[in-house]
């Protein structure tokens, strides 16, 4: 075959009809037909060679009938791997395309970027004219993903047949033309300056198109040498730019100008070739337009820089498409919800996330129950209607950060992100959403309801990937459908259960708290050489009225995490003060009470400051009545959060102890911190102390440490005799508390204890302490 005149195309397109219209435009027979209207339009051969001979070079006229238009050699294939094939045939009888046009969409086989990237492994001169209405790609990544090089053009439906015969005739000319150049390399310094006076000719073409052409010579400055006529569309001069040292100051965005740089600067290696480059360049009047420059080197036989040949392209209405596709590829259209390829994305980044250590998460699959006779009884506009509204009351049922997705009809997911507990939360969360989403609609002036099955799959480690996730919670989802509807399941039974009793549990305490089911406790805090009484602390328990006398570990870690806590936390504060106004009223001294506090509370801030001085004047105390107890981990906490009410509790007298210190952190930066009036040291070094050196001497450390900064230490869950005489032969170990001196005990036993005003050890723990359950401190 000759390759010097190159005509052959390949038509890659799945709809017949598509090859029918490229036919009457391109094929051979063109050239002898009947002329139609179209015909008039398309340009003759003479035409055309008077545009080569201007952009390409002078040329050896051939003959030609100069009224109709040249015809193509033209091949037809259906699929992207029956195009491969007659490519690969036509390479082995030397017949190569200089052309392919390829449809971006054929199902169901390749898309038109794979079939591409196919074809040009096979020969990489081949030249290509994607045609699309729509693309599952944006066009940044069509360029990221293939190695476009100057092999490229875009051609949008629906076509014109100019414009198809034009991107024809240029394409398979510029393909002869590139194999005619690699024959020519010699004399090409010469040839290079001869287009380069030619070139100033070609505005005639391109004074109109919004292509912009231009050379820079190949230095590192890149001096601009020429640019088309029609940089006058953006206000600019091409006599002034080419002249102007400072050309691309002028043209490209200052927030631009750094990767623009990087480009050019990477031609000047031997190595690389052309590429194309998105920036946003300045017009003379300061507005900004988004432009692709796309550019080639050229160089001489040792691969020396000469020139760079390139055109810019305005792309900015392209651009804003794009993100308009962008938008939409990611959203459900009825909804404006997230879609199901945007809820992949998602889990898998919140997955790998969790598996560096980032808070756990939770996956819910939402289905709607009765959303079919809706839609088959009042129509698909009232189901799209529901479907919105949905999707609204979702949206007020999460978390800005949770993530909100349709998965298309009736079926919904939600990725709830950053949980402490997982299971807990999402199976509140599931309880919430399916509250609200069986109250009734009105739609259309008629009034519907339905309701929604749900499958949850929170994160636990060692779950192998996302995939097992969304599996686990289809599993679900469908358990929840098959035992009835109207409800959620976890993925598992036994999670299932847990999450139930710790929920009912949780609304169980709130009722607790009106319905006067909970009662405190007061432990005594001793002098530990004559059994004075120096204090009370306050412990809760709650009656309940189906399972007995609840520890409290069996309800205060769900109280922290429903947020029953505060509520709690108040009502125990206000009644041990009741109980101190009580005492003191009948003639009791009370030196001092302590109550715990949570993180949670301490989180509430001027509130739970609001709450302390308001109870305190309820009662008629002083500030120096009460002793509040926190845990090392509950300071660690506030340190990091900047948390500041223990210093304000501190300004208006109210003493704090560190409760259980030795058991976390042992660190005696918080007692200077917050000027802490008492440390309890924890009962594990009590315990060990009489049996294991170490812990004794740890102990005696922290005693000596406290007594010689001047805070009382107070030696918790004392148990033994052994243990209490451990504590006398102790420096600065003066008070304690424990089953030893006294359990605790209600408030009347109290009463007595505190007019005694001190604890003996034999009478008063058979008096007051015959079958009372063990209540270990815990944190209130």
């Amino acid at each position: 075959m000759n390759t010097l005149d190159n005509r052959r195309v390949l038509l890659v397109d799945d709809m017949p009809e598509i090859h029918t219209d490229f036919r009457k435009i391109l094929a051979r027979e063109t050239a002898t037909a009947a002329p139609n209207a179209d015909d008039a339009l398309i340009p003759t051969d003479a035409e055309l060679e008077a545009d080569e001979a201007i952009l390409f070079g002078a040329q050896k006229p051939a003959k030609h009938n100069p009224s109709a238009p040249k015809g193509f050699d033209m091949d037809s294939a259906f699929q992207g791997q029956e195009a491969l094939e007659k490519l690969r045939t036509a390479l082995a009888e030397n017949r190569p395309y200089a052309l392919a046009f390829i449809d971006m969409r054929m199902p169901p086989g390749w898309d038109g970027v794979e079939t591409v990237e196919h074809l040009w492994r096979a020969d990489p001169r081949l030249q290509v004219v994607f045609c699309t209405a729509y693309s599952d790609y944006s066009w940044k990544e069509v360029l990221d993903r293939l190695d476009v090089r100057d092999r490229l053009l875009i051609l949008k439906k629906p076509f014109d047949p100019i414009e198809v015969y034009q991107f024809a005739h240029a394409l398979t000319t510029k393909w002869t033309k590139a194999e005619q150049a690699s024959f020519k390399m010699s004399a090409l310094e010469e040839a290079v300056e001869a287009r380069t006076r030619e070139l100033s000719n070609a505005n005639i073409i391109v004074q109109n198109s919004p292509v912009i052409l231009y050379r820079l010579r190949g230095e590192p400055a890149f001096p601009l040498i020429y640019v088309s006529h029609n940089i006058t569309k953006l206000g600019h001069d091409p006599a002034s730019l080419t002249v102007s040292p400072d050309w691309a100051k002028r043209l490209v965005h200052p927030d631009d100008r750094a990767k623009v740089g990087e480009a050019m600067t990477r031609l000047l290696e031997k190595s690389s070739d052309g590429s194309s480059i998105e920036f946003r360049l300045t017009t003379a009047d300061g507005t900004l337009r988004w432009v692709e420059n796309r550019y080639v080197p050229v160089r001489d036989a040792d691969g020396r820089l000469i020139e760079v040949e390139g055109i810019v392209i305005d792309i900015t209405e392209r651009k804003a498409a794009d993100e308009k596709i962008a938008q939409l590829a990611r959203t459900d259209n009825l909804t404006g919800l997230a879609n199901r390829a945007t809820f992949r994305e998602r889990l898998h980044q919140c997955f790998a996330s969790a598996q560096r250590g980032a808070l756990p998460f939770a996956v819910l699959y939402l289905d709607l129950d009765k959303f079919k006779p809706v839609n088959d009884t009042h129509g698909h506009p009232t189901g799209d209607l529901l479907l919105q509204e949905v999707a609204q009351r979702l949206r007020s049922c999460t978390r800005e950060t949770d993530l909100i997705a349709r998965l298309g009809g009736d079926e919904f997911a939600v990725l709830q992100t950053e949980l402490t507990e997982p299971a807990e939360s999402a199976g509140e969360l599931a309880d919430r959403i399916q509250h609200e989403l069986k109250l009734p609609y009105r739609l259309k002036g008629t009034e519907l309801t339905i309701s929604v099955s749900t499958g949850i799959c929170p994160y636990v480690p060692g779950i192998p990937d996302p995939e097992a996730m969304l599996a686990q919670a289809d599993r679900a989802l469908y358990r929840s459908k098959d035992e009835g509807r109207n409800q959620y399941h976890f993925h598992s039974q036994t999670l299932d259960q847990e999450v139930v009793n710790r929920m009912t549990l949780g609304g169980e305490l709130l009722r607790a708290i009106a319905g006067h089911e909970l009662e405190l406790e007061y432990q005594p805090q001793v002098e530990i050489t004559t059994g004075k009484i120096i204090g009370m602390e306050a412990f809760v328990r709650w009656n309940h009225p189906a399972r007995g006398l609840l520890q409290p570990t069996a309800f205060i870690p769900i109280a922290e995490k429903t947020g029953a806590i505060l509520p709690l936390g108040h009502w125990v504060l206000d009644q041990a003060c009741r109980q101190v106004k009580a005492w003191r009223s009948l003639g009791i001294t009370v030196p001092c009470i302590a109550i715990n506090l949570s993180f949670h509370q301490l989180k509430a801030g001027n509130a739970l400051i609001r709450d302390v001085t308001d109870t305190l004047k309820k009662w008629g105390l002083c500030p120096s009545d009460l002793e509040f107890d926190v845990t090392e981990g509950t300071l660690a906490q506030l340190k990091w959060s900047q948390n500041d009410v223990l210093p304000q509790l501190c300004a208006l007298g109210i003493k704090i102890a560190i409760d259980g210190f030795g058991s976390e952190y042992s660190s005696f930066d918080y007692i200077k911190e917050y000027r802490v009036n008492h440390l309890k040291i924890a009962r594990s070094y009590i315990r060990d102390a009489s049996t294991d050196a170490e812990h004794a001497t740890a102990m005696r450390a922290i005693m000596r440490f406290a007594h010689d900064i001047g805070i009382a230490v107070i030696a918790q869950g004392v148990e033994t005799e052994e243990q209490n005489a451990l504590l006398k032969d102790t420096e600065g170990a003066t008070q304690a508390q424990g089953f030893h001196f006294s359990r605790a005990v209600s408030g009347e036993k109290a009463a007595a204890l505190l007019r005694r005003g001190t604890v003996d050890l034999g009478e008063t723990i058979r008096e007051f302490c015959i079958n009372v359950e063990e209540i270990p401190p815990i944190n209130i």
